[in-house]
């Protein structure tokens, strides 16, 4: 208010004929200035974060098949679907976000280059800053302030999650959302007439663009309220506010009905125990290991020397009495009890904790647990109550003690070590190896960024190096989460492990010959591999089957997947190599069982049947593979065992519409293919797919003459 006081002056000095003093042009050309300087700031601070590539959850999600065209199909796929379909459900409806990585995709065309992703991260990023200066500016009323909060704010280290990696555009774009829809509200709240309701107007539309983008958001309704009642207590502006109110509250309701449309469409959200022990954690320990979190957060701020890209189990353990367990909920408390007193010695240091406290309250865990117990992104804006408080007391301390001309210097010096620690923090995000490796500095005890490590290391080159370091990482992944029961676990790491012990045993067999006997120390690792994998399939099942459980319960069946077919693909390929035939078979049958259109699975069941000398076996399994997937290899597999046999010259390939394929008119082709029509149609209706059955049984009794009665028979229970 002062500002526009003074420029009201300038003007009317010009007016009245007379020239600008030099300290009125310096009040007009000093906010641009501030401004200027704070956008430079940002930039120091992130210019190295632009060359960062598509890590972790980046590859996910900007690998997203809606984003690659600018299409009606793909926006409408975007609108009606959850933010990481099709990779997984978590609840999450963000389509505005999703727009934007189109935006990037197929208008921009980056495709596979960062750079433009990061370049709009970081103008997003640049004007929250802005509007962090001009929210201060109007709440403190000092530039000096004002910039100082805004400036510590922009460059400090946690928000590299936010800003470095790409996926962190649903936090900057809700943050832009809830700062200017504050700072809109402000100018309605003080405008009348037409200009009232402009303000309001553009209050609703970027209440709309947050809570489409992010669903946290929502609590730009709470900021406004607490404005009014903290800060104009004594004249709260009734019509103002419940105006406020319903600009925003629309948009809320039309997302969360419209959210719920899509949640009510899509599976139910998994939480994995392993990202989030508050999940399967009782009441009281929950809220207090809630609280012990919240604690970390607070400590990060003010020390963010070591900062993780993941806390998933064991790193942050659930709250078991301990001293330093106790400390952290009596920070927590403390925190609370000072706020509370500030609210009568300073309202304007009381609003901003409520600030981080409302900003923060949706992903606290406090009331349901989410996705994760903890994730550096979550601080974001809450980030800007607690360290205009640190400025704040900074300079109060400074003024109490008469050494007013330290203040600027002393914050100045935590900007400088803010900006260097985010700066050496952005070179982490360069690629996949480094952002891993550093986080498990940070967090040595997540099995989740072990695993990581030792994936990599899978994906690189086979030296004894890397499947020895690799192996280790993978066992260390496994060792964390072995006490854990069956239930509440995560398969991944066992199998990973498993597939390290069947490449340590290759490589401890002295002979190259792949059907030659293992020596006594590779059989050993195969065995060790197997109890690994075993135990990898045995999670795997107990983890579908509360799925599914969890599927029955809800109001409409749906169908669901039994497990994941890899384990028994490796036990497959293990049992062969130990020579254990019978186990190789029943382990690719389950494999089958589990994904019944994996055309690698069949062709390896017809290669252990081979191996047994069981033909008409491996020719079952050939048939079946083709009927139930679009090939990738198996005609061609089937025609050389045909060739090969007593049937030689019989069955020809022909060329049809989807590739090569047996002449369907081939005698002993026909005969199989009859043989298992039925099991073919009982697997596609327990894939939910009666269309495809329907179609199929159609063609069994057109292209192959076989007898209707077992085809019918498989149908007669459903109708």
């Amino acid at each position: 208010m002062k500002t526009k006081a003074r420029r009201r002056a300038a003007l009317t000095e010009s007016a009245a004929g007379s020239s600008p003093s030099p300290r009125v042009l310096s009040v007009q050309w000093r906010e641009p200035a501030i401004s200027f300087a704070l956008v430079i700031l940002t930039l120091l601070a992130f210019s190295n974060s632009f060359d960062a590539g598509f890590t972790l959850d980046n590859k996910g999600l900007l690998h997203d098949p809606r984003i690659t065209q600018w299409t009606a199909h793909n926006i409408d796929l975007i609108l009606h679907h959850t933010y990481w379909w099709p990779n997984g459900e978590a609840g999450l409806y963000r389509p505005l976000t999703t727009l934007s990585y189109l935006f990037n995709d197929a208008i921009l065309g980056d495709g596979e280059r960062p750079f433009e992703y990061h370049a709009i991260n970081f103008f997003l990023h640049a004007f929250n800053v802005l509007l962090v200066y001009a929210l201060l500016l109007r709440l403190a009323g000092q530039q000096l302030v004002a910039a100082s909060i805004a400036a510590a704010w922009a460059v400090h280290p946690l928000l590299t999650e936010s800003v470095t990696n790409i996926v962190g555009r649903a936090d900057l774009l809700a943050g832009l959302a809830t700062l200017g829809g504050l700072l809109l509200y402000m100018e309605a709240a003080d405008a009348a007439g037409a200009r009232r309701a402009a303000w309001f107007a553009g209050l609703m539309a970027i209440a709309f663009a947050g809570v489409f983008s992010k669903e946290s958001a929502v609590c730009v309704i709470v900021l406004i309220v607490l404005y009014e009642v903290i800060l104009h207590k004594e004249r709260v502006r009734t019509g103002a506010l419940v105006a406020g109110c319903a600009a925003t509250a629309i948009p809320i309701g039309v997302m969360l009905y419209a959210r719920s449309k899509v949640l009510a469409a899509s599976l139910p959200a998994e939480f994995p125990f392993t990202d989030n022990p508050i999940v399967g954690a009782s009441f009281r320990i929950g809220k207090l290991t809630a609280l012990k979190v919240i604690a970390r957060y607070l400590g990060l701020i003010l020390w963010p020397a070591k900062l993780s890209s993941d806390y998933s189990y064991p790193e942050i353990p659930l709250f078991r009495g301990a001293l330093a367990d106790w400390f952290c909920v009596a920070v927590v408390l403390g925190t609370l009890a000072g706020a509370a007193r500030l609210y009568k010695t300073n309202k304007l240091a009381f609003f901003l904790l409520c600030f981080a406290g409302a900003t923060f309250f949706p992903m606290s865990n406090l009331v349901l647990p989410i996705g994760t117990i903890m994730a550096e992104r979550f601080m974001y804006l809450p980030a800007i109550g607690l360290l205009a408080c640190v400025v704040l007391a900074i300079y109060g301390a400074c003024e109490r003690l008469s050494i007013q001309r330290f203040g600027p210097v002393i914050v100045c010096v935590m900007i400088a070590c803010f900006a260097i620690r985010t700066w050496a923090r952005n070179a982490d995000w360069a690629d996949e190896r480094s952002i891993v490796t550093a986080s498990l500095d940070a967090s040595p005890d997540s099995f989740k960024l072990h695993r990581q490590l030792a994936t990599l290391l899978y994906g690189q080159e086979r030296t004894p190096e890397n499947i020895q370091r690799g192996k280790e990482e993978a066992e260390k992944s496994v060792a964390l989460l072995d006490a854990l029961p069956d239930a509440q676990n995560t398969a991944e790491p066992f199998c990973l492990a498993g597939g390290y012990n069947f490449i340590e045993g290759e490589l401890l067999n002295q002979s190259q010959d792949s059907s030659a006997i293992l020596s006594p120390q590779a059989d050993a690792s195969y065995r060790r591999g197997i109890s690994l994998v075993e135990r990898c399939a045995r999670i795997d099942k107990n983890v579908h089957d509360a799925y599914a459980a969890k599927l029955r319960g809800a109001s409409d069946a749906r169908p669901f997947l039994e497990g994941d077919p890899q384990p028994y693909l490796m036990l497959s390929v293990a049992y062969s190599r130990l020579n254990d035939p019978d186990k190789a078979i029943n382990a690719a049958r389950e494999a089958l069982r589990l994904h019944p259109r994996s055309s690698n699975g069949y062709l390896q069941v017809a290669n252990i049947f081979m191996r047994k000398n069981l033909r008409a076996d491996a020719t079952g399994a050939l048939v079946e593979g083709l009927l139930l997937t679009s090939g990738g290899g198996l005609a061609e597999a089937l025609a050389t065992l045909y060739k090969d046999g007593a049937d030689a010259g019989s069955c020809q390939m022909i060329a049809t519409p989807s590739g090569p394929s047996i002449d369907p008119h081939c005698a002993p082709f026909r005969e199989r293919v009859c043989a298992i029509s039925a099991d073919v149609l009982k697997v596609r209706l327990a894939s939910s797919r009666r269309d495809l059955a329907e179609q199929q049984r159609l063609d069994f009794m057109r292209h192959y003459g076989c007898p209707t009665g077992p085809l019918d028979a498989v149908f007669s229970g459903l109708r």
